[in-house]
């Protein structure tokens, strides 16, 4: 399925309902009505270097951990030289710093759910996670150079790397999200926050951002699986 003219050249993989308009959406599951049904670890129907943008948003995690290599490869082949891949995933590290910040049932039973997947439909499993350093790694194995990284919501990392036609050593440079201790800078030259501040900040209460993001991953999908039959 080369992209013809007045076809996409852009993808968005992993798509459940997030269809975006001017993209080639992309999903395992004919259940989420797709524009192509298929693996995204092997898109041998679509053309080597035709694509100027992949978005693979929490798409990552639901692949074995394994598979990681085998994913980033076949997205680079799919990119043309400059392309940029656009990713979402879990941020181990943040997780933790959270766990730790807030010793309260509810944002622990919230926040394992955001790390190991709603498990409430086929697919809704995470079988891997990143750390800013195993993420960097695994981009520039895979021929990216990563372009700008950031901590979302304080457990999540959102990068977007770019194809190049050669890769250098690895250099990862400063990695400012693997100290458990501190929370992400909130701006450019700004201290992180310690830790001990986050958990005085939340008093005990969950983040909006994390909860609602938790709910709405759960309920709208089950929702519609048990309307379609498929629960």
């Amino acid at each position: 399925m080369p992209a013809t003219d007045g076809a996409p050249t852009k993808l968005n993989l992993g798509c459940g309902w997030d269809h975006r308009d001017g993209y080639l959406n992309v999903d395992f599951q004919d259940v989420h009505e797709p524009d192509l049904v298929a693996d995204v670890r092997d898109l041998s129907m679509l053309e080597s270097g035709a694509y100027t943008e992949i978005v693979a948003q929490d798409v990552l995690e639901h692949l074995e951990r394994t598979d990681t290599p085998t994913a980033l490869t076949e997205w680079a082949r799919l990119l043309e030289v400059g392309g940029k891949l656009i990713l979402r995933v879990p941020d181990v590290i943040g997780v933790a710093r959270l766990l730790s910040a807030m010793p309260y049932v509810e944002t622990h039973q919230v926040l394992l759910q955001n790390l190991f997947g709603t498990q409430a439909y086929t697919g809704d499993y995470h079988h891997a996670g990143f750390t800013e350093l195993s993420l960097r790694w695994a981009l520039h194995e895979a021929g990216f150079v990563v372009e700008e990284l950031v901590r979302v919501d304080d457990w999540m990392m959102d990068a977007v790397a770019v194809k190049v036609d050669s890769i250098g050593a690895f250099e990862p440079g400063d990695l400012p999200y693997l100290s458990l201790a501190n929370a992400r800078p909130q701006g450019a030259g700004a201290e992180p926050t310690p830790l001990d501040k986050v958990a005085a900040t939340v008093s005990g209460a969950l983040p909006g951002s994390i909860r609602d993001r938790a709910r709405a991953a759960w309920h709208p999908a089950r929702r519609k699986l048990v309307e379609r039959g498929v629960l």
